[in-house]
């Protein structure tokens, strides 16, 4: 398995029976060893670690501070951003 920071939005298939997953760019996802490939050949992701990196010389793996800001990214999604009011739910209200 390949852990990879995408480059742009792009439906990604993990080989499931979920069918295609649109992922955003920015998102680190994981995904085999040939979709990896297929992937980083197409310039559509980058390889968050040198080892999995089947280019010579890392060509292909993302630098350091690009999968800091992707794992900063995935570890605050879903929370609301820094001084943006709460949600209220909008079920029945009665008045």
């Amino acid at each position: 398995m390949a852990k990879l920071v995408l480059l742009e939005t792009i439906v990604v298939n993990y080989g499931d029976d979920r069918g295609g997953v649109i992922e955003s760019a920015g998102d680190l996802i994981t995904v085999t060893k040939e979709t990896g490939i297929e992937l980083t050949n197409h310039g559509r992701a980058l390889y968050t670690r040198k080892g999995d990196d089947h280019s010579k010389g890392g060509l292909l793996t993302a630098p350091a501070d690009v999968v800091s800001a992707a794992e900063e990214r995935a570890s605050t999604k879903g929370k609301p951003a820094k001084g943006a009011p709460e949600q209220k739910s909008e079920g029945n209200t009665e008045t």
